[in-house]
């Protein structure tokens, strides 16, 4: 299994929220400590999973008077815990993201170009065979494969809508479609949900590619690598809400 870098790397500048969540959940023991979250990033998902609504001090007034709940999380390769994962153009889009907040891009409209630049240009398929608990298949020209315990990716995008935090299982999307269907999916992503690719649910997925692609966490991002793992972890995260 050929790979490189070891831990995910958070995009630069600008203000945190699901990178640095990702961050403490994958430095304190989350099924023993008790965590919340105040959405200060970009993209936050986290805000649109939870239905955080209101300015910050709202927020921080339900997470005084809330509830503790117990999630679950995704294992990736033993290395690392996600509560969304993804290989395939994600980590590419990031990498454009990136360069383009350097020079001071901000929003939505910088990321949609790093999209945009990364589909068309920077991202090169890999073929994939995938075994999710007892199934095994093969996807052609993989865009993206997703493996989430909440249906948002960032700015509101409903990517997995039957994603569940708390129901025990993967919530697996593979994509390969071509730009017309890939789209329509992002443009029903902000209203109804994303309807396109093959979703599954299971407990533990393994995917082997033809090619190395790039490890996506919680928007942060990865390793290179042409195999990878995820598991479940039922209950993991004892989050205040």
């Amino acid at each position: 299994m050929r790979r490189a870098a070891c831990r995910p790397m958070r995009c630069p500048g600008g203000r945190r929220g699901d990178g640095t969540f990702s961050d403490l959940i994958n430095a304190v023991d989350t099924s023993r400590a008790t965590v919340g979250f105040l959405p200060l990033g970009t993209g936050n998902a986290l805000r649109h999973a939870l239905k955080y609504r209101g300015d910050l001090s709202r927020v921080a007034h339900r997470l005084k008077h809330g509830k503790i709940h117990h999630y679950d999380l995704i294992d990736c390769n033993g290395e690392n815990r996600a509560f969304t994962a993804s290989v395939g153009i994600e980590g590419t889009t990031i990498q454009r993201w990136q360069k383009r907040r350097t020079r001071g891009g901000e929003g939505f409209k910088t990321y949609f170009t790093a999209f945009i630049d990364a589909y068309f240009r920077r991202y090169k398929r890999a073929s994939a065979v995938i075994q999710l608990d007892e199934e095994n298949f093969e996807v052609k020209n993989l865009l993206s494969l997703m493996v989430v315990k909440q249906p948002y990716y960032g700015f509101g995008m409903k990517v997995v809508p039957k994603a569940r935090f708390d129901d025990r299982k993967l919530h697996t999307l593979c994509v390969n479609s071509g730009p017309f269907l890939t789209f329509l999916g992002g443009l029903a992503a902000f209203t109804v949900g994303n309807p396109i690719g093959r979703y599954r649910t299971g407990k533990a997925l393994t995917v082997h590619l033809d090619r190395p692609s790039m490890l996506q966490s919680d928007g942060n991002l990865g390793w290179e690598a042409d195999s990878f793992s995820f598991r479940v972890l039922p209950g993991a995260l004892k989050l205040k809400c």
